[in-house]
């Protein structure tokens, strides 16, 4: 009997506390876009259903607005996942720009790029027989996982009108960001009562942590196109060599010395899209973006999994509800495909999104809410699937501060 006990394995289960399912994996979940006014329209990027409204992930839109401008990005999200509920609520974005010269703008910010929060636990016992022991006694082990942190940009645009049809967007951003990676092993001595029941005695706990810190840099080139009705955006975005900067802490060793990594497989991203006018105030858009994610390091792999390629459709519509000379309302629909692809498997993530933008005081200020529904799934046997709901607000506060008058 102590003999079958002892060399069975058993089947772990895991407990988990995560803000979001996709942030389990790699370096955390990737923020697609931080803009209400683009997001109601499908989770996009590239539109607002605005004429003089730049969209904040669209540098090629940044020169429509006349004003040096103050933006700011929060949201809040729900999602249920593994018989939980987790909740989270953050700053997206902050930026300010403003105009440097007739139809062009100069802007800088910041933004998370990759987020995880999770914390894992093993709620049964593995098993080292007597034969495999360092102390040739039967052990039983648990091991708990606590991830937190991740990657932010610091960014600069460029923003023009380069002819009457033509609009150019560039970006440098400057990655960085610490995470904190922390393993506890509980291991335990087995022994056996007279009725043969499993006794865990003598508790011995070690934990182990990374710190660990990132840095690298992102280019992106945007240009845009209008004719007639059609206006349709191009973008393609760059990140180098990751440096990853590990100081290992042994709670039995204390900390060790740094050690300096790179990670050559570039994270990149390519997209395109179209605004097609209905009229002069009505349109419908489209979106398509291929990201192509960073591999990552087995200390980050406890699910042997790296950070997934994104495949991403978009569409919707906005509809001008009420204008006059100082104000202008917008409602805003759309829907959502997300194909997440991960080394073993993929995910499904599909939603609509809908919202309501409102241009006010003299078409200076803007301020749009969107509401993103969407639901995760897959045949992969070891995911459940997540249902989520995320609340966006965006301010955009116009004003002439530094400005240099436009006809």
């Amino acid at each position: 009997m102590k003999k079958i006990i002892l060399n069975i394995i058993c089947f772990i289960g895991i407990v988990i506390c995560q803000t979001s399912s996709i942030s389990m994996y790699g370096y955390g979940e990737y923020f697609h876009s931080s803009d209400a006014s683009s997001i109601s329209m499908g989770d996009s990027k590239y539109f607002t259903g605005f004429s003089n409204r730049m969209s904040f992930a669209s540098p090629s839109s940044y020169w429509k607005n006349s004003f040096s401008n103050l933006m700011m990005s929060v949201y809040y999200n729900n999602s249920t996942f593994n018989f939980q509920n987790l909740i989270e609520n953050n700053f997206k974005v902050i930026s300010f720009s403003f105009p440097i010269k007739n139809d062009r703008v100069f802007a800088m910010g910041m933004n998370p790029m990759l987020r995880a929060d999770i914390k894992v636990e093993e709620n049964e016992y593995s098993f080292v027989p007597a034969n495999e022991s360092p102390t040739s006694s039967p052990l039983a082990y648990f091991t708990d996982y606590d991830y937190s942190g991740g990657m932010s940009e610091f960014f600069v645009l460029y923003s023009s009108k380069v002819s009457k049809n033509i609009s150019l967007g560039l970006r440098w951003s400057k990655i960085f960001g610490s995470s904190h990676h922390k393993y506890n092993l509980n291991l335990y001595d087995v022994g056996f009562d007279i009725d043969e029941n499993i006794i865990f005695s003598n508790l011995r706990n070690e934990s182990f942590i990374n710190n660990n810190r990132y840095s690298s840099n992102k280019y992106l080139a945007e240009v845009s196109y209008s004719f007639k009705k059609l206006e349709a955006v191009l973008t393609y975005s760059k990140v180098n060599s990751l440096n990853v900067k590990v100081t290992p802490y042994y709670e039995s060793l204390g900390e060790l010395n740094a050690e300096n990594y790179f990670v050559n497989d570039n994270l990149h991203e390519k997209g395109f899209g179209i605004n097609y006018f209905l009229n002069k105030s009505d349109g419908i858009i489209f979106e398509y973006h291929i990201l192509n994610a960073f591999n990552s390091y087995d200390f980050l792999n406890i699910f042997n999994q790296n950070s997934p390629d994104i495949f991403s459709t978009h569409i919707g519509a906005y509809f001008d509800v009420g204008d006059d000379l100082n104000t202008k309302t917008v409602l805003k629909i759309g829907l959502f495909n997300k194909i997440y692809d991960f080394d073993d498997f993929t995910l499904n993530d599909n939603g609509f999104t809908f919202g309501i933008g409102y241009n006010y005081f003299d078409n200076k200020n803007f301020i749009d809410i969107a509401f993103k529904v969407g639901r995760r799934t897959t045949e992969y046997s070891l995911y459940n699937d997540e249902s989520y709901f995320k609340f966006v607000l965006s301010v955009v506060n116009g004003e002439k501060w530094f400005i240099n008058e436009r006809e």
